[in-house]
């Protein structure tokens, strides 16, 4: 697919545009789906697509389209020359520069059998350990894509990926009543013998069966919260999006002149993980992921804005991809429960919209109360009530446990001074 990249770019500069990016993908996709504890569907799927962006006179448009044939092609250039000229000036407009290598990562054949034995382990766990846990939804997939991305500033990028990718979601239901949904997903480069050990999913199972029998927190009360990995990506999705356009562009940005700044306790780190299952070795706008340390013993390193954010905002570029690691800490997380007086176990973390300062208040989802150390009874219609920010310099303890979700790797959080009601 280089050489027609190659020729569909030539094209796009021909037509008059001062600069340009064309990126075609095609994938491939083996998946096994089970609905209703149940196997439901075996199929496979392709797909192709392109994705062409230009500049021409300081103005930016850009096209996507599911065909490569030359009468599509020829309409998308069309398209983009009547488009372009609504489009606003901007000097921050521009391609990647000089970005070359070819890839090849993970699995790039589906192994089906697999994929079947999976499955199987799957609904076995549940109907011997778990026969409350209903299954509702599950896809266990082997997906394969090639991507080829070329520019006019002489990036030339190939990649050849294949990763598995689990995604659950299910709730119980038994004589008491039935519990809230849950969900967990990642990706891997290889399927285990039981795929109920990875990710969590046979807590999230265990867990699911406790939370049919709810109760209400009673008092309101000051404690601690205790965040599962899935609690935890929330935590780290909020401080990536203030990192980012929508926040930087806007000066919304808690962190706005932060880096260089401890914005969060001095045992926390996080990197990313470019080699993890599913993490591509290149971003949409062609620059190759580099290894970024993102909070370093608490210290905030950079920000991630686009390319083009951040050019706008005159500050470094960080080319990164989606996961994020926090390495463990030095205390087992059944000893971190044990060490809590007063507080909640969080499986979900649902904070709305924080304000613009981080501060916040929302439901905790598949929690449970924490009361002496124990893990008591599941709880239902409470908040918290806190600051986002706060919340990064207030972690008290990190698990030496950490669940491998392929691009995310997250241990569990130990955090002080949540508002519970």
């Amino acid at each position: 697919m280089l050489t027609r990249a190659k020729q569909i770019l030539a094209a796009v500069e021909g037509a008059g545009f001062d600069d340009a990016r064309v990126t075609i993908t095609e994938t491939n996709v083996n998946e096994l789906n089970v609905a209703h504890n149940h196997v439901s569907l075996m199929r496979t799927t392709e797909s192709q697509s392109l994705a062409v962006m230009a500049i021409q006179d300081k103005r930016r448009v850009s096209a996507s389209v599911s065909r490569l044939d030359e009468l599509t092609v020829e309409q998308v250039i069309a398209d983009m020359q009547r488009d372009v000229a609504n489009s606003p000036q901007d000097e921050a407009y521009a391609v990647a520069a000089g970005q070359t290598g070819q890839f090849e990562r993970g699995p790039q054949t589906p192994e089906r059998e697999a994929i079947a034995a999976a499955a199987k382990s799957l609904l076995q766990v549940r109907s011997e350990q778990f026969p409350t846990f209903q299954i509702e939804e599950c896809a266990i997939k082997h997906s394969h894509s090639t991507s080829t991305l070329v520019s006019t500033q002489g990036a030339a990028l190939v990649a050849a990926q294949g990763h598995y990718r689990v995604g659950l979601m299910g709730s119980s239901k038994d004589e008491h009543g039935s519990s809230s949904f849950t969900f967990i997903g990642g990706e891997l480069n290889a399927l285990p013998a039981r795929l109920a050990e990875v990710m969590d999913i046979e807590l999230l199972m265990a867990n699911s069966a406790r939370e049919t029998r709810t109760e209400m927190i009673g008092e309101k009360f000051t404690g601690d919260v205790v965040l599962m990995p899935m609690a935890v990506m929330d935590l780290v999705g909020w401080l990536t999006r203030q990192l980012g356009d929508a926040a930087l562009l806007s000066h919304a940005s808690v962190y706005q002149n932060a880096v260089g700044e401890c914005i969060a306790t001095p045992a926390l780190s996080i990197r990313n993980n470019p080699q993890g299952a599913g993490q591509p070795p290149f971003n949409g706008e062609g620059f190759v992921i580099q290894p970024v340390t993102l909070l370093d013993q608490g210290k905030l390193t950079c920000q991630l804005p686009s390319y083009i954010g951040s050019r706008k905002l005159g500050i470094p570029y960080t080319p990164f991809a989606g996961g994020w690691c926090i390495d463990g800490g030095d205390v087992s997380r059944a000893d971190m429960l044990a060490g809590v007086e007063h507080g909640a176990l969080v499986g979900r973390l649902s904070m709305g919209s924080p304000a613009p300062n981080g501060d916040f208040s929302g439901v905790i989802k598949n929690s449970f109360l924490l009361e002496s150390g124990k893990q008591t009874k599941a709880l239902s219609e409470t908040m918290i009530t806190g600051n986002v920010a706060q919340m990064l310099q207030d972690i008290q303890a990190i698990s030496r446990e950490v669940t491998d979700f392929g691009g995310s790797q997250l241990p569990w959080l130990k955090i002080s001074g949540l508002r519970f009601s």
